[in-house]
């Protein structure tokens, strides 16, 4: 599903923020079934709920991604622009590589940009790239879509940082327990305020500068 944000200005001029698509999803998820009955205290053997269970592994790892703007897993995004934009916010992190950059020329040909003309920053949270000293940006065709970056995100099971797993295992908790909306008495948030604690040191913010 292709996420289209809106431009946000950033001081005098308008960041653009490109086109987010999911190419390749990941292929597990940072916390197991078997690790989740296990803080379910559901015995091993009984299978009847696993189904469940592993849905709510992933509703549970999609609200922690949301409010981390992190990809948990080894997964491929491809971010499409119109045209090359003074440098590109890949969105969500953390960002593994850069698979290539391609884009339609004048001619309206696909090619391939040269690695020496970009440079990946990742240090910064979601990672960025520019023009390197010595590359350009080259002109493109006048159509929708014109430049394309390919990029992988995430990494493995095991280095998934253990308070992000428990996060992840104390949202599949409350809502094994907890199957409604509403339960009389309390009050229904998206993010357990626990969760929230815990996830706020690995939550990625956009960074803004103002020029006055």
């Amino acid at each position: 599903m292709a996420y289209y944000p809106n431009n946000l200005l950033n001081g005098d001029g308008y960041v653009n923020y490109g086109k987010l698509v999911l190419k390749t999803a990941p292929a597990s998820t940072a916390v197991s079934l078997a690790e989740a009955k296990q803080h379910l205290r559901v015995d091993s053997d009984f299978d009847s709920d696993d189904a469940y269970i592993t849905t709510l592994i992933e509703v549970a790892t999609d609200l922690v991604e949301q409010f981390t703007r992190r990809r948990l897993i080894t997964q491929t995004y491809n971010l499409y622009y119109d045209q090359f934009p003074d440098y590109m916010n890949l969105q969500v992190g953390i960002v593994a590589s850069v698979v290539h950059i391609k884009y339609r020329d004048t001619s309206d040909v696909e090619q391939t940009l040269a690695g020496s003309n970009y440079v990946l920053d990742d240090k910064i949270k979601p990672g960025r790239i520019y023009i390197s000293s010595t590359g350009t940006f080259p002109e493109t065709y006048d159509r929708p879509n014109a430049v394309e970056v390919e990029f992988t995100v995430g990494s493995a099971a095991a280095d998934v940082e253990s308070a992000i797993k428990q996060a992840i295992l104390i949202i599949v908790g409350r809502y094994f327990e907890q199957r409604q909306d509403v339960v009389i008495g309390t009050i229904a948030n998206e993010l357990p305020l626990m969760v929230e604690y815990i996830l706020t040191p690995y939550r990625l913010l956009e960074l803004w500068f103002s020029e006055s």
